[in-house]
């Protein structure tokens, strides 16, 4: 059976669309999500699902184009699901990633904070030190962003040079298995490849354990389990932005909640008397254990925040809340308002659930310093952020 074609719109006034980087554009009958867009452009689109009042398109020409509009330099763009922003220069980029974390702030209510402009990224391409990739008949790809099929993808722009150097050895050559994850630590040029390859007709080393990376001289173990940023120079800028609002004297009690494999603990140790370091996966504290090896004053322990956080009243002056997407546990929230440190950072890799959190927190005792937009994905809407707050009690 022969599949429908795409309905053409032509001459379409794009709106602005703040989700997930989409711009946005009103027809009589319905209202579209439109990809590949710029607000204010008009273009002909290709229409690829409505229903409800609603649809989703993506931009196959501009009449009008924005003088931000750039010709992106992947020959995948638009189909991979990996980039939304490869249309667009990175200055402008920047600038979109400001007005996403703005109007979630302004989604809760949260008005006249004043939201540093974004911190850019050294590297717009090649930055990425983590791919998992689909396999069908054993060509490594990605997703169809419309079709949901397999793309075949022989480089992708915004990965490490060294994983592209892995996935092009491996191409055509996975048929074994569905899924593949390829991790690189290029300050130690250390490779985790899982699952183990048995079939593969390569000289490349698989079925790796953990591998090793090294951020601010500090030497890193990370299994296949445990979560680590992906863009190391931003990973670094965030350390740094967060010990200079910490401003530790050496004296103070640092507690580093959601603390995965240690990074932050081991990163401000030097600077504290005493670091509780509180990380609820079981393979990132294995690989923290190691990584806190020798560093005498950090205290980790395996338990959900939530549990244990109350345990430290009156002993904290300084807190590091670093959770995943979902945001903070409502209990934790509540146990450090009621036992505020002197000085507090929220790192968010969604603005939605910061700014949910950051309303508890400023309703109590807390006070923002700034907020700081750090860019740790070129090319696509993607945006870390880090709350910086203190005590006003």
């Amino acid at each position: 059976m022969n599949e429908t074609a795409p309905e053409i719109i032509e001459n379409v006034r794009l709106e602005e669309g703040l989700n997930f980087g989409l711009t946005s554009a009103s027809l009589p009958n319905r209202t579209l999500e439109v990809f590949g867009g710029i607000q204010g452009e008009t273009v002909d689109i290709r229409l690829f699902a409505h229903k409800a009042g609603r649809g989703y398109a993506q931009v196959i020409k501009a009449h009008t184009p924005s003088s931000e509009r750039v010709i992106p330099s992947c020959p995948y763009f638009g189909d991979c699901t990996g980039c939304t922003f490869q249309h667009i220069n990175y200055i402008h980029q920047l600038q979109l990633k400001h007005r996403i974390v703005t109007a979630e702030f302004e989604k809760a209510e949260l008005f006249g904070i004043d939201i540093s402009q974004v911190v850019p990224s050294d590297e717009e391409s090649g930055y990425r030190n983590h791919a998992r990739l689909s396999i069908y008949h054993a060509n490594l790809g990605f997703v169809n962003r419309f079709s949901r099929r397999h793309i075949q993808i022989d480089h992708c722009r915004i990965m490490n040079p060294g994983i592209n150097k892995v996935l092009a050895g491996l191409q055509g050559k996975c048929g074994e298995t569905r899924q593949i994850s390829i991790r690189y630590g290029s300050n130690k040029d250390s490779y985790l490849i899982q699952p183990k390859l048995v079939k593969a007709n390569v000289d490349i080393e698989s079925g790796q354990k953990e591998y090793h990376d090294i951020l601010l001289g500090h030497d890193f173990c990370i299994s296949a389990a445990s979560f680590f940023q992906v863009n190391n120079p931003q990973a670094e800028k965030m350390a740094n932005l967060i010990k200079n609002h910490l401003n530790l004297s050496g004296s103070e009690t640092l507690v580093d909640a959601y603390a995965g494999v240690g990074t932050f603990a081991v990163l401000l140790s030097p600077d504290c008397k005493r670091v509780i370091a509180i990380e609820e996966s079981a393979a990132a504290v294995k690989d923290a254990c190691l990584n806190i090896s020798g560093i005498d004053n950090i205290e980790l322990i395996q338990s959900k925040t939530e549990d244990v956080i109350n345990q430290f009243e009156g002993q904290m002056d300084a807190l590091i809340l670093d959770p995943s997407r979902s945001g903070a546990h409502p209990s934790v929230l509540a146990t450090i308002c009621q036992n505020p440190p002197r000085n507090l950072v929220y790192v968010a890799c969604d603005p939605s659930s910061l700014a949910r959190d950051l309303k508890i927190l400023l309703a109590g005792p807390f006070e923002l310093s700034s907020v700081i937009p750090v860019d740790m994905f070129p090319q696509t809407y993607h945006v870390e952020t880090l709350a910086l707050l203190k005590c006003k009690l």
